[in-house]
């Protein structure tokens, strides 16, 4: 196998012959960011291409790039035999590197080289030479749009620069006669022998209180910012009358000691005089927070906003009822929230994660129980704690020198201030420079003695605020009494009308409540939760006049918040009823078959049912046994799946309602009961609504009859079954025995097409009785003798059909109704009335008439008695025997306790029978009666089917209560 030759061992002619620019490992391709000289000279395009063509490849780069190419050539040829592949993807023709990807300013050219072919090197050198000159012209353009800045800032340090030498000067020799005041010389005694120092010693202390005037202003921002920092406004706003007496006072010396500060002097106030409206507005906003303040602290920051704007007493009670007033709004505003839709379209984002759904539906959620208490508790304590800062603040005292409020009282203390500290005094000018120094050295050195105050001590005064500032020993000694002594001038006023202003107040802030309370009471959606907010308040409000008059503006807000919520509830409960009687309705209207256990509940309910597994767990255990429970007692009162999904939607809502009205006052169920009792009456109309929409009236082809069952069973079951006509009432006193009755009323309405089909269903199969070909022979072979002892078999088989059809109305077993009763009935009526029996006769003759006989007792009358029966036995053959006609009554009874127990959803309208007075002991299956044995007809003596079904030992210790 042949090697390749290695890369450099290839070409040693090209690597010697580099242009000098790539010779030395060092250089990078950052030096041509400074390649281009910054003086005058060429242009820029002439700077770029003659810094371009020191990049230019000579021949022995070209001579480099062609033994490469030839190179990679014959390598690729190699590898395609087989025998050796490329090593450089970017020599064999495959994509090079992104050039992109990399740093290449700050590579090394021989790597750049080394990576890069040579077309790929010279973009890399194009874009980082353009780089280059962008940033250039960057930096032109920056410098262009400053050179104002530029020239000052060059002003400025110059300026700096010389101040700063003439100051370290200045120290050195302060340093320097504080070191060796022996060498300083002495004055002469006599008054002709002046030595040259004694004129600047007396100068430096003619200067010494402007020194300190100018001291006072510039320490004064920075102590500004720290009382202003602390909440201290009365401080804030006393030091700022000193720094304004102060450069008045400054402003009014002579000239000559003046003149050098007044630049200064002019800038320092420039500086000062924002300050004063900074100050109000922050002693103006400090009104406003809804936190507990103290008299004293309300008094001075009200005190503060006097002495800057010169306000009279009225004028400040009205502006801090004005904040409280605004900040009582503030804190009620309600922000609207934004539905979900609208918060997901503001965002663009295609992955919707469930946690940042989790957070928008958090943030978007209505506030919380507590949360609306809080709200609305907060405000009503900065109520209460407004009127008592007013009263606290503003009302009249009673003391010995007469009635004065608080706030008064201030202003009269800091009108009369403080006595002024002692002034530095003067020193003699017969004394030598050397006591000089070293006295004046002493009085800046040793502090003042502290002014006897008389009376009470002001809350604020000129002495006390200079004592804040850093040189405040200096400032006390050389500053004049008129500023040590500042009181500032306060204008007179009367005292305002604290009583009325607060009764306006009280107005305008219970106004605010009941305008905004609610929108807060909005976001309460359950009278429990209402309640509770409304208990919150009475309980924090219970000890104040204010709060009595706050109590009773908030009554009407908390009654028409409830009446609304009851509204909206039991509309979204008749809402909800609807959509899902409709829902279930259709479906039993469009596949019947597919809900085949809402076609015959009963047989639903005798069905199988897996009896549950032993769990690990006990609460496992309880909880699926508990399930089950409950599967077995909705199967005892025939409650199938889709009517059980459908009264759970009414009986949820009804036992939200009880919950969320438990424990509310009397009064209120007063209220409620005209409500409850529309939200019943509209349910009826609406089940009406239903019934009508189901029906066959819809014109496509289906009768609906299942449908307007499901609809009926549903008010069936409502009326008799569930317990939601009393959780929605709750303790209301409403008429639920009218509204049972008018369910019931309806379900029997929901029947008569049901009725209807049934009958003719049960009519056709009365057809073999009136077949033309049936002769006398066919007749007389079903009966038992000479004479019938049963009806015909397709009168049972009739019979059978509406106990069938009975079967799919689903009513509970406890109901009492009479919907067999009457299907019985207008069946009856239409068989007698069949116009076919009139034709019959012979045998034919007296089988109709058992048949219509055994109508007859079904219904409970006497079938000897009636006139259609005895034309039919009229039509009797001779051989039939003369005892036939006495012994039908019999014959028919004694038929009717055989299948009593088959026709039993029929006959719930016939009394128990009773023998000799006492209950037999097979009534309980029974009910009519055990049928005679040896009577004439019967194939064989009845016997009870207790005796097949015999009960255990350990029967009786099942408990049949539950």
């Amino acid at each position: 196998m042949s090697t390749r030759p290695s890369m450099r061992d290839s070409m040693p002619a090209a690597s010697t012959r580099s242009p000098p620019m790539f010779t030395s490992p060092t250089t990078t391709f950052s030096t041509l960011d400074h390649s281009t000289p910054s003086g005058p000279g060429p242009s820029r395009h002439a700077r770029y291409n003659s810094s371009a063509s020191l990049l230019s490849v000579p021949p022995a780069r070209h001579e480099f790039s062609r033994r490469v190419s030839a190179v990679s050539n014959s390598t690729t040829r190699r590898g395609s035999g087989g025998v050796s592949t490329p090593r450089n993807p970017a020599r064999s023709g495959e994509p090079s590197a992104n050039l992109n990807d990399a740093d290449w300013a700050s590579m090394e050219a021989d790597e750049v080289f080394r990576r890069l072919p040579v077309n790929d090197v010279k973009k890399v050198e194009a874009r980082l030479r353009a780089d280059a000159l962008n940033k250039q012209s960057e930096l032109r353009a920056m410098v262009g749009t400053r050179y104002r800045d530029l020239l000052t800032s060059a002003s400025q340090i110059t300026s700096l620069h010389s101040s700063s030498l003439h100051l370290s000067d200045s120290l050195k020799a302060v340093a320097q006669a504080c070191a060796t005041p022996a060498d300083v010389p002495s004055s002469g005694t006599s008054a002709g022998d002046k030595q040259p120092g004694e004129a600047d010693d007396v100068d430096t202390l003619s200067r010494l209180p402007v020194a300190a005037h100018m001291k006072l202003l510039l320490d004064t921002p920075e102590t500004l910012y720290a009382f202003l920092s602390h909440h201290a406004y009365l401080s804030a706003a006393f030091l700022w009358l000193v720094a304004r007496v102060v450069k008045e006072g400054l402003t009014s010396m002579p000239g000559e000691l003046k003149a050098p500060y007044l630049p200064l002097l002019q800038k320092q106030w420039d500086t000062l005089l924002p300050f004063r409206n900074q100050i109000t507005q922050r002693a103006t906003a400090s009104l406003k927070p809804r936190e507990k303040l103290d008299s004293k602290t309300l008094s001075e920051t009200l005190l503060a906003i006097i002495l800057l704007e010169n306000l009279p007493l009225g004028d400040a009670l009205d502006l801090f009822l004005a904040q409280r007033l605004k900040s009582l709004r503030e804190a009620l505003a309600h922000t609207g929230v934004s539905s979900p839709k609208t918060l997901l379209d503001s965002h663009t984002r295609r992955r919707r994660d469930s946690r940042v759904l989790a957070a928008a539906a958090v943030r978007e959620a209505i506030h919380s129980r507590e949360a609306i208490a809080k709200v609305l508790a907060d405000a009503a304590q900065s109520m209460l704690a407004t009127i008592d800062l007013v009263t606290a603040v503003f009302g009249e005292r009673r003391r010995l020198d007469g009635d004065a409020s608080l706030i008064a009282d201030m202003i009269k203390a800091v009108q009369e201030g403080e006595a002024a500290p002692p002034q530095a005094p003067l020193l003699p000018h017969r004394q030598s420079s050397q006591h000089r120094r070293t006295s004046r050295l002493a009085s800046i050195s040793l502090t003042l003695p502290r002014a006897n105050s008389h009376g009470r001590s002001p809350p604020v005064s000129a002495g006390q605020i200079i004592e804040h500032l850093p040189s405040s020993q200096i400032l006390l000694r050389y500053l004049p009494s008129s500023i040590t002594g500042f009181t500032p001038f306060i204008t007179s006023s009367a005292n305002p009308a604290v009583a009325d202003k607060i009764s306006a107040w009280q107005k305008s802030a219970i106004a605010v409540l009941t305008e905004t309370a609610p929108a807060w009471l909005r976001d309460l959606q359950s009278v429990a939760d209402l309640w509770h907010v409304r208990s919150t308040l009475r309980s924090l409000l219970a000890d104040a006049d204010f709060g009595a008059q706050i109590a009773e503006a908030l009554e009407a807000e908390w009654g028409a918040r409830v009446t609304q919520l009851w509204e909206t509830k039991l509309a979204a409960l008749l809402q909800s009823a609807e959509v899902a009687v409709h829902d279930a309705a259709e479906r039993m209207r469009l596949e019947p078959t597919a809900a085949a256990d809402e076609l015959c509940p009963e047989s639903w309910a005798f069905s199988d049912m897996a009896f549950p597994t032993a769990p690990l767990h006990v609460t496992a255990h309880t909880t699926t046994f508990t399930s089950f429970v409950s599967a077995l007692k909705k199967r005892g009162v025939r409650r199938s799946p889709l009517l059980d999904s459908v009264l759970l939607a009414f009986e949820d809502a009804a036992t939200d309602l009880k919950a969320d009205m438990r424990g509310l006052p009397s009064g209120l169920w007063v209220d409620y009961r005209a409500k409850a009792q529309g939200m019943l009456d509209d349910l009826v109309n609406v089940l009406a609504r239903l019934l009508e929409s189901v029906g066959a009236a819809r014109g496509d082809g289906k009768d609906g009859v299942e449908a307007e069952l499901f609809v009926g069973r549903v008010a069936l079951y409502l009326a008799k079954s569930s317990p939601f006509l009393v959780d929605v009432v709750g303790e209301a006193v409403v008429d639920l025995e009218g509204t049972r009755q008018a369910l019931v009323d309806f379900h029997a309405r929901s029947t008569e097409h049901w009725q209807r089909r049934a009958i003719i269903e049960a009519k056709a199969l009365l057809a073999p009785i009136f077949d033309p070909l049936l002769g006398e022979q066919e007749i007389q072979l079903s009966w038992q003798g000479p004479q019938p002892t049963a009806p015909s078999h397709a009168v049972l088989v009739a019979l059978t059909s509406l106990v069938q059809a009975v079967k799919q109305v689903g009513m509970p077993p406890t109901a009492r109704l009479s919907v067999g009763t009457d299907l019985l009935t207008a069946f009856v009526d239409d068989v007698k009335n069949m116009e076919e029996w009139k034709a019959m006769d012979g045998a034919a003759a007296v089988q109709a008439a058992v048949d219509l006989g055994f109508l007859e007792v079904l219904l409970g009358n006497a079938a000897d008695n009636d006139p259609a029966i005895q034309k039919l036995l009229a039509k009797a053959p001779a051989d039939l025997p003369s005892s036939f006609a006495t012994d039908l009554p019999g014959i028919l009874t004694d038929h009717l306790r055989r299948t009593q127990l088959i026709l039993a959803p029929l006959l719930a309208h016939l009394p128990s029978a009773d023998a000799d007075g006492k209950r037999d002991r097979n009534a309980a299956l029974l009910r009519l009666g055990q049928p005679a044995a040896g009577r004439p007809g019967s194939a064989a003596e009845f016997k009870s089917p207790l005796a097949v079904a015999r009960i255990g030992k350990r029967f009786g210790l099942l408990s049949v209560v539950a």
